[in-house]
């Protein structure tokens, strides 16, 4: 079978034979395309409901609203953004680029310019399938030019078939640029390949420059520029791309070395490298947010910094390659040399410009080398292959089947054949260097096998070609020549490529794998961001402000925004960021850019309610010190609190959401961030004592209990079992478990079920409402009168929104003479709504406050008792309490700090 149909000639006959022999991989790309299609799009009623559509983990959120700023602002995007990283706002760099503008003009051809949400959602949930169906095509055409079109075509059905990261980016929902960097940087190197090839064929020289011969550098200056439009694209989409332009550098450095060792000018290559970097560079300069040399994550001067470096390095290059043959230096010398001088460049930046140095180098360790930081390593996509379960070789097994072995196979037998200087082709070395960095990056990071995936495609059509090769297969028209062992060997070999991956016998197939993706976790968040839109007041219009924060606003970047009056920010886990901002339309302290994660880290990890609050307090103010605030003692976050200015001061935290992975799984995650001062080790433990006295643990599972300044306002409807439950293998973890439940009702059903599986529940294993939501208060203070060094407990009986009954105590030592006073968050009564500026809370007392005076009462025994007819039953403490008296708390008093004094009336 002829390998590269490209070479028929079809004369006039026209036959079935030739035709299929000319036209046959079109249909065949066209099925496997739909396929793809029809893979990724299984999902879409996970995603799309009646009444909400949903998208895939947490930074997709955050892209939806990087696109309806587009939509709203066609074609700008969002210059900065003060909804998250309160109390500074932040610039999404990896955001509000290309990739969003591109699904937001989907959007509005859709919706005919005036796009509703729910369109704009379901344009936004199908894009990353659209975008993935795409990359079957630079998938095509790259294997095409190494094996012609049988080899594109057998590369796209792996393509295809192939389950893991590449996938799951693809699959509906999962809207995330991941999926448009595997298009821009596969068509950037076929784009490269072309180049390449043309520059072989035409051998572009300097003197044709200086003639300006344009028509023999014609096609040459076309594809390399060409080539350049494509990798700034590619910049558009992600700024990290600039390690494509690394990847490029070390090609270019061998390539050139190479030719010249083999007895050929490398000027030709050299044209094709400085012409589309200083496209590339001059192309990516308009979307330049910083004219400073910052991180890869921030469009800044250091992309085209490095494009312009490496195209100056090829022109360089050339330049020596001429002053070595002038001078007939052996040629062996040159690639040393060059070596040398690379070393010494590295060198004399590392001296010069440290910063940049330090820059690139971290990238490369973070990226290539294995070098995550612990914090990264908290990251499940930033985690290295050899720490997913059961290794590397596991790794790749469930998510290549036996393509990887195939790819390496070739890899090395490519590298052996360009060894052959008759056989070398720049576009197969650059091939080579791509996929090798490739594997660097997706063993150094898991997500990075999405770029991967299409290398081992490539890769596992031209050793089908190959093998074709290798037997001698007759072409399509001389098929009744073929040998019965010839057709068992190719048989064989489609077999144990394709069998694996399709079935899925070594893993999920692509198939399996597609229809099990879902929203995940902000399901069971949903009647939290549903309650904390309605319900609690729009940012800047809390208490007596009316400066209500324009959503899609357009706010100037600056370091440190200036909140107005009435704004606030929600503490919470950095993965929820996200979904707060755009679910929620709140403001978050941390978010999935990892910002604010360290004092997050420290909030939920210290050990009393005042450390807290200092971190909290002490946070607006906290750019203007040296050093991470959730690591330093009290004195010292006690100064920095002082140190705010009224502008800082007004910059409040109001409100605390955590859930259920918070206090489970995610729990190890929380402490990596911030080492605790005033914890033995520096961070918590899951199930120490220190756990449970922490504030993610005191808020998690005791409802605030003896807290001044925080009121649980909305819990979930949906429970969890959380702590040690039954893991995979036959034992237990400290994790969590979603519980379907109608109603607090049915969970004494969870508990009995627990009991059965040998499970702990109060002491271990907790069932707790999945997601919690807190207001920080001034609190009322209850003052009064009692005998001398005696035990005083306030106590009020309340019930959530899941119909959750529970109490609030507090308890204090009354002075020598007798007087008390105890703080309290909780009010009797709910007069507020957003209306009014304030919490419309979900949580409602069902009596009033009820004062308890004895030497022996238990705050803990009286949190304890049953509550019956929303009245606290106190029949069991009549021995133990001596006076008893009670007291209504409005809701006013909680946020002003007032008195409510209280008078014993029963003995």
């Amino acid at each position: 079978m002829s390998l590269d149909t490209d070479r028929f000639n079809l004369g006039d006959s026209g036959s079935v034979e030739e035709l299929l022999q000319q036209w046959y991989h079109v249909p065949a790309l066209g099925v496997l395309m739909l396929f793809m299609f029809l893979v990724r799009v299984q999902p879409y009623g996970n995603f799309v409901r009646d009444e909400q559509v949903y998208f895939s983990g947490n930074d997709a959120y955050y892209h939806f609203r990087e696109t309806m700023y587009v939509v709203e602002n066609y074609p700008m995007t969002m210059p900065f953004d003060p909804w998250t990283r309160f109390p500074f706002g932040t610039s999404a760099d990896q955001f509000g680029t290309l990739f969003d503008q591109l699904i937001a003009t989907a959007i509005l051809i859709v919706g005919l310019g005036s796009p509703t949400e729910r369109q704009a959602g379901i344009v936004f949930v199908l894009a990353p399938a659209v975008f993935g169906v795409l990359c079957a095509l630079p998938t095509y055409f790259i294997a095409k030019r190494l094996s012609g079109r049988l080899g594109g075509v057998f590369a796209v059905l792996i393509l295809a078939l192939l389950p893991g990261m590449f996938l799951t980016r693809s699959t509906v929902g999962f809207t995330d640029h991941h999926v448009a960097e595997v298009l821009f940087q596969a068509t950037t190197v076929l784009a490269m390949m072309i180049a390449l090839t043309v520059a072989e064929r035409e051998k572009p020289v300097y003197e044709q420059f200086l003639d300006r011969d344009w028509n023999g550098l014609d096609t040459t200056l076309k594809w390399s520029g060409l080539a350049g439009v494509s990798l700034a694209v590619y910049l558009w989409t992600w700024p990290p791309a600039v390690i494509l332009i690394g990847i490029l550098g070390a090609f270019f450095a061998i390539a050139l070395c190479v030719e010249y060792v083999q007895g050929r000018s490398p000027e030709h290559l050299a044209v094709v490298g400085a012409v589309s970097l200083t496209v590339g560079a001059v192309l990516s300069l308009p979307a330049v947010d910083e004219f400073a040399i910052t991180s890869p994550s921030t469009m800044s001067l250091l992309q085209p910094l490095v494009a312009l470096s490496v195209a100056a390095g090829c022109v360089f290059m050339a330049w020596l390659a001429r002053q070595w043959e002038t001078r007939d230096i052996s040629t062996t010398g040159y690639p040393i040399t060059v070596g040398g001088l690379v070393v010494l460049a590295v060198a004399v930046v590392a001296i010069a410009l440290p910063g940049l140095f330090d820059t690139v180098w971290s990238q490369v360790q973070s990226q290539l080398l294995l070098g995550q930081s612990e914090t990264a390593m908290t990251i499940s996509e930033a985690q290295p292959t050899a720490e997913q379960p059961g290794g590397a070789s596991t790794y790749l097994i469930n998510n290549y089947a036996f393509t990887y072995i195939f790819a390496v196979i070739a890899l090395v037998w490519m590298v052996w054949r360009l060894l052959d200087a008759s056989r070398f082709r720049a576009e197969v070395l650059l091939v080579v260097v791509w996929t090798i960095f490739l594997t660097l990056m997706a063993l150094t990071q898991i997500r990075y096998h999405y770029y991967l995936a299409v290398a081992v495609a490539v890769l596992n059509g031209w050793i089908l070609v190959q093998a074709f090769r290798l037997l001698e297969m007759p072409s399509i028209d001389q098929l009744s020549d073929v040998e019965t062992y010839q057709v068992i060997a190719i048989v064989t070999v489609v077999l144990v490529i394709v069998f694996p991956l399709a079935t899925g016998v070594l893993g999920l197939s692509a198939v399996g794998q597609a229809n099990q993706q879902h929203p995940g976790a902000v399901e069971y968040w949903d009647d939290t961001f549903d309650w904390m839109e309605g319900d609690t007041p729009e940012p800047g219009t809390f208490g007596d402000a009316d400066e209500a924060m324009e959503y899609y606003g357009s706010y100037e970047r600056t370091d440190d925004f200036e909140y107005p009056d009435g704004a606030y920010g929600v503490m919470s886990w950095w993965d929820y960021g996200h979904w707060i901002t755009v679910e929620g339309e709140r403001i978050p302290t941390a978010n999935p850019f990892q910002q604010g994660t360290d004092t997050a880290s420290g909030f939920f990890q210290a050990q009393s309610e005042e450390r807290a609050d200092l971190l909290v307090e002490s946070l607006p103010a906290s750019e203007r010190h040296d050093g991470t605030i959730a690591e330093m003692d009290d004195d010292e976050l006690s100064d920095i609190r002082d140190d705010r200015t009224d502008q800082e001061t007004g910059e409040e935290v109001r409100y605390v959401t955590i859930d259920d992975q918070m206090a489970g799984s995610k729990f190890g995650a929380i402490t990596q961030w911030a080492s605790v001062p005033d914890v033995d080790g520096g961070s918590v433990q899951a199930a120490s004592d220190e756990y449970y006295d922490s504030m993610l643990g005191s808020l998690y599972y005791d409802d605030a209990q003896g807290m001044e300044g925080y009121r649980l306002v909305h819990e979930s409807e949906s429970f969890s079992v959380v702590g040690e439950v039954p893991d995979d293998e036959d034992g237990t973890v400290w994790a969590e478990i979603p519980v379907v439940t109608n109603s607090w009702e049915q969970v004494p059903d969870v508990e009995e079920q627990l009991t059965q599986l040998g499970l702990d529940v109060g002491e271990n294993t907790h069932v707790v409402s999945s997601v919690k939501t807190y207001e920080r208060v001034e609190g009322a203070t209850i003052t009064g009168e009692a005998e001398p060094d005696e035990t005083v407990v306030v106590a009020v009986p309340l019930e959530a929104n899941s119909d959750r009954p529970f109490t609030y105590v507090q308890s204090a030592e009354t002075d020598e003479d007798g007087s008390f006073e105890v703080t309290v968050p909780y009010a009797t009564d709910n007069q507020f709504d957003t209306e009014d500026g304030y919490t419309d809370t979900a949580v409602t007392a069902t009596d009033e406050y009820t004062v308890l005076a004895g030497e022996d009462v238990s705050a803990e025994a009286v949190a304890e008792a049953p509550i019956d007819g929303g009245q606290i039953d106190l029949s069991a403490f009549d021995e133990d309490v001596r006076t008893t008296g009670s007291t209504d708390v409005p809701e006013p008093a909680i946020y002003d700090g007032d008195e409510r004094p209280v008078e014993f009336e029963q003995s």
